[in-house]
């Protein structure tokens, strides 16, 4: 999802989210010192490492 003009309104960062996860995206934990992390607004949803996203 890479331009705007797909969607008749602004769409809000959930209903972004809502449609990559619909695609089979799932993200990309960064490794922190306290382990690996799902940033971003992903993280709202996910949490775990990357072999194995379990949504919240």
């Amino acid at each position: 999802m890479t331009a705007i003009s797909v969607w008749d309104h602004q769409p809000t960062a959930d209903e972004l989210l809502d449609d990559r996860v619909a695609r089979g995206w799932n993200p990309t934990p960064t490794g922190t010192v306290d382990g690996p992390v799902v940033l971003g607004h992903a993280a709202c949803r996910f949490k775990g490492t990357q072999d194995e996203p379990t949504p919240r």
